[in-house]
């Protein structure tokens, strides 16, 4: 992979301000959110409810939400390209069009892993602070957490630069991504269907084992699993139609 492709992406990416404005606003929320269900947490727990959750546990959890700044700003690295027309350009300085594309997923691989550790990291003492003997963890909890917000950020960078690949439109490719992670898993959880709602447990929301270690509905390793496959899928997908259709 050459590393000016890779530099070339970097320095596009931060000169588009909305871009680094999604990367600030989902970091924001995660810190934010946070604090508000640490609050939530101690105030439960006053009054009786068992709410304890290691603070960093707590600040992963708002990834459900958070992601979406995240998943925004992986789309837009692409689809802005087409929409502006500078995909040309980048073509031309790149040619082949598989090394592009590659280049872009290491770069957000990487921009993914580092705003999950810098979330967690930041958003661990609000949450501490605010839920008290509620909230409080060790080690092992806050290297989990760091661990599965990095790999979590990572790849669902991936997965959603497979769907802009396929898409090509900004609209159309957060749409489909807040269907994946977001609207797939509550609209299937509602259907009463066995299968179905066995199928939700594969969907990539199910990172939260990851830093839970619990053992249903599969442990961290098949989580982790499930997690590659579907950034794999996407990828490839997302490649084939970058390779064959016309820019």
């Amino acid at each position: 992979m050459p590393a000016p492709a890779i530099a070339a992406e970097r320095i596009k990416f931060f000169s588009l301000r909305p871009l680094t404005w999604m990367l600030w606003l989902g970091t924001i929320c995660m810190v934010g959110t946070a604090w508000l269900l640490g609050a939530s947490a101690k105030a439960s727990g006053d009054n009786g409810f068992d709410t304890y959750t290691p603070a960093p546990e707590l600040v992963f959890s708002t990834l459900r939400l958070a992601q979406l700044f995240f998943a925004t700003a992986a789309a837009l690295c692409l689809t802005t390209e087409y929409s502006s027309g500078t995909i040309t350009s980048s073509l031309q300085a790149v040619p082949r069009r598989g090394v592009l594309y590659a280049a872009k997923a290491v770069f957000l691989f990487v921009t993914g892993t580092v705003m999950g550790i810098a979330g967690v990291g930041l958003g661990t003492v609000p949450a501490a602070l605010s839920a008290g003997e509620y909230g409080v963890f060790d080690t092992v909890d806050l290297i989990r957490a760091l661990a599965g917000a990095r790999v979590y950020l990572g790849l669902m960078m991936l997965m959603v630069l497979g769907i802009a690949a396929l898409c090509r439109n900004s609209a159309g490719t957060i749409v489909a991504a807040l269907v994946l992670l977001v609207g797939m898993p509550q609209l299937l959880g509602l259907v009463n269907v066995r299968w179905i709602s066995s199928a939700v447990g594969y969907l990539p929301t199910a990172a939260t084992v990851l830093v839970t270690g619990a053992a249903e509905p599969y442990s961290s390793a098949m989580a982790l699993g499930v997690l590659l496959l579907w950034a794999a899928g996407l990828l490839t997908v997302g490649r084939m139609s970058l390779l064959i259709r016309d820019t």
